[in-house]
This record gives C-alpha cells, sequence and structure tokens, in this order.
C-alpha cells in the first residue's frame, strides 16, 4: 500500500468508527440494580407549596419515604420507556416513572436526594 492510500485511508477508518458509535450516542442505560421508587409524577406546587411549582415531584410513590421528592437534581439522566435518551420536559404530570438515587438523602419532608435516574413506564 503506498503512503499516500494509507493517509486517506487512516481518516476514512475513524470516520466509519465515529459513524459506527454515534448511533449508541441517545441510550443511556438504567442501573443495573431495581430502582428505589416508583411513583406518580406530580407539579410540585401541586403537592405543598408554590416554592416548587413547575418542578416534578413524585407522588403516589411505592416508598412513602420518597413522596414528594424532587425528580431533577444535579445530574439527573432522563430516559423514556426504550431507554433513550428524553428531555426532561416528558416529566409531566401523570406520568409513571421509576426512579434510582444515588443514595445520599437528606431527612426532610419532602427528603431530598440526588436522583441518578428517572424512567418513564410508559411511552
Amino acid at each position: 500500500m503506498t503512503s499516500a492510500l494509507r493517509r486517506s485511508a487512516a481518516p476514512a477508518a475513524l470516520l466509519a468508527a465515529a459513524v459506527a458509535l454515534s448511533g449508541c450516542a441517545g441510550t443511556v442505560l438504567a442501573p443495573d440494580e431495581p430502582s428505589d421508587v416508583r411513583g406518580v409524577v406530580a407539579d410540585g406546587g401541586s403537592v405543598d407549596d408554590d416554592a416548587r411549582a413547575g418542578q416534578p415531584v413524585v407522588v403516589q410513590a411505592s416508598d412513602p419515604y420518597y413522596e414528594g421528592m424532587a425528580l431533577l437534581t444535579d445530574g439527573t439522566e432522563v430516559l423514556a420507556a426504550d431507554g433513550d435518551a428524553a428531555d426532561p420536559d416528558v416529566l409531566v404530570a401523570g406520568v409513571l416513572v421509576e426512579v434510582w438515587v444515588d443514595g445520599v438523602c437528606q431527612e426532610s419532608y419532602p427528603v431530598q436526594c440526588g436522583v441518578e435516574v428517572v424512567q418513564l413506564l410508559e411511552p
């Protein structure tokens, strides 16, 4: 193979690899362990006060400890039901979700946890 041919083949191989890997960019995997809680999304203002109006919180929680917890914290990944990354705007009142927290929660009401992943349970 001539050096000119090798030089042109290298960028083409890199481009092909980048294109192949970009197909995976929209999928974020939910953690391997079971979720910490399942529940229904509600508007925070409807739960306790206007201070959290417009912020999604979990209600009808499978574990009452998490009732009213904010769903969006720094670094929260939101996933559609199919596992693809989703915009946080999909967290609207009435949507069923499962939630994974980072294990560090501030004892308050409602509890304040770092939320790692919120996944919709229905499309």
